[in-house]
Parts: C-alpha cells; sequence; structure tokens
C-alpha cells in the first residue's frame, strides 16, 4: 500500500516521476517548473486550523479578563452575601447554666439541634473546664476545621464572614465552688459599641436596671456590668466589645462590626 504524499496533498501536484535514460535513473524535474498552489482540501484544513487557534485566542483572553476584571467583583459581591445572610446565631442564656455541671451543659447544647462541637483541651477537662462552639447552619465540620487551621485573619474576607457570621464560642471555666460561664462571637450588623452591647444584654436577659457601671476599661474595650441573682445565687454579669478589627485583620468587614465577649460569673 502506497503512503499518501503530504506535498502532492498541499500543492496539487502528482509525486515526482523517476526517468531513465540508459543506465542513468534521474527524478523528473517537469513539475517543479509549474507555480505551487495549493489544493482546495488543504486551503479547508488551514482554515479550520486557524478557526481553531482564534478560538483558542479568544478564550485564553476571557479567561485573563474575567480573572483580572471581574474576579474582585465576584469575591465582593460573595463577601456582601455571607455578611448579610440570615444566621440563627442562637445564644445559650448563660443564666439557664448556674449551677449546672459540664454534662449538663453538653446535653441541653446538644438539644438544640445545632452543630456544637465541644472543643475542649485535655488541660481544661483535666480542670474542670469545657469549651463548646457553635458552627453556622450552611458550614461543615470539615470546613470549619480546615478554615480555623488556616488562621481567620488568612482566609478571604469572604471565607471569614462565612466562618464567622452565626458562630459563637462558649467556656466554663472552674474555681472550687465559683464559675464563670462567657461567651465570645462576632456582632456584624452592630451600629455601635452600645448597639453590640445592648443586643447582648437583650439575648441573656440582663435587666437593664441590674446594671452598676459601663464605660471603658483598661484595655479599651467598652463594657457594661451588673449584678443579679440567680437560683439564689449572687450572680455579676458583664458584656464587653471591641472592633473587630483588633481581633481579626480581615478587609471588607464592616468599620462598625464589633467582637463581643459575655461573662456571667458566680
Amino acid at each position: 500500500m502506497n503512503k499518501p504524499n503530504v506535498l502532492s496533498f498541499i500543492t496539487g501536484r502528482r509525486p515526482v516521476k523517476k526517468v531513465q535514460d540508459g543506465n542513468l535513473l534521474y527524478l523528473d524535474g517537469t513539475p517543479l517548473l509549474g507555480a505551487l498552489k495549493m489544493t482546495k482540501p488543504a486551503l479547508i484544513g488551514m482554515a479550520v486550523l486557524m478557526a481553531v487557534a482564534a478560538a483558542v485566542g479568544i478564550w485564553v483572553f476571557s479567561q485573563y479578563y474575567d480573572a483580572t476584571a471581574n474576579a474582585p467583583k465576584r469575591a465582593q459581591e460573595e463577601l456582601q452575601a455571607n455578611l448579610t445572610r440570615e444566621v440563627n446565631l442562637g445564644l445559650p442564656t448563660l443564666s439557664g447554666f448556674v449551677g449546672a455541671d459540664n454534662e449538663t451543659i453538653i446535653e441541653a447544647m446538644n438539644q438544640t439541634g445545632e452543630t456544637i462541637v465541644n472543643t475542649t483541651s485535655e488541660d481544661e477537662a483535666a480542670a474542670g473546664d469545657l469549651e463548646l462552639s457553635k458552627l453556622p447552619a450552611d458550614v461543615g465540620l470539615d470546613q470549619a476545621a480546615a478554615m480555623k487551621l488556616q488562621g481567620v485573619s488568612k482566609l478571604s474576607p469572604a471565607e471569614a464572614a462565612l466562618l464567622l457570621n452565626g458562630a459563637w464560642t462558649m467556656n466554663v471555666v472552674r474555681t472550687g465552688t465559683e464559675a464563670s460561664l462567657r461567651i465570645h462571637y462576632c456582632d456584624l450588623t452592630a451600629t455601635s459599641p452600645e448597639d453590640a452591647i445592648s443586643k447582648a444584654m437583650e439575648a441573656e436577659g440582663f435587666p437593664a436596671e441590674t446594671a452598676t457601671e459601663s464605660g471603658v476599661d483598661d484595655a479599651g474595650n467598652n463594657f457594661q456590668t451588673g449584678k443579679m441573682d440567680v437560683n439564689g445565687l449572687s450572680c455579676t454579669w458583664r458584656v464587653s466589645v471591641c472592633s473587630l478589627s483588633a481581633v481579626y485583620d480581615v478587609k471588607g468587614f464592616p468599620e462598625t462590626a464589633q467582637y463581643v465577649g459575655i461573662r456571667l460569673s458566680y
């Protein structure tokens, strides 16, 4: 079987014949005298290759343009969506756990239906302390673990908003017969430190008339503190807030967002 002649396909010329003159054998040079001309199939093939090359070039340019022009816009839109999405913060009412042991607290939190993770360290457990963390409903355990391992300040703004909005951490620190119940979370919708404090007091049921002091502490945190009786025990409550930017270095968050700490001691 004869192999296809590529030159013949491109130029349209027939393969060169061999001419014998006596004992001499040489190639017929007649075909070389004509003008080079591509065949119709060759022209079609070249047109197809040029069209493919043009399509690839357009696709590469579109990807480059999308990455440089549209990606920042999409990132900002994703951040705003995560900041403003409706979430159930579901703060535990600390006064309901006054006098309760760790097992009772864990059982009560597990019955809320929220994603609660026991993040108590070995040292904390040995000391009788407890740490529980609530995850936003739309963040899985593996996803949250990977984000926290990376560090909030190293996440993209959209990822940080996804992780922080709707999350909190609760600590129980025990010293003999005394205990301190604490919650920390981010208030991304606060309009001011006073607004964040007011909402925290309302969520925990701390009556405004029980407040004994308010102002700015030595660390620069706005706070309000007071005393109330719970189950016959005298308890001291305190709500303190600071700018979220003082805790996490994340760009794009509202300037008025606050990091909130709530404490109830007895």
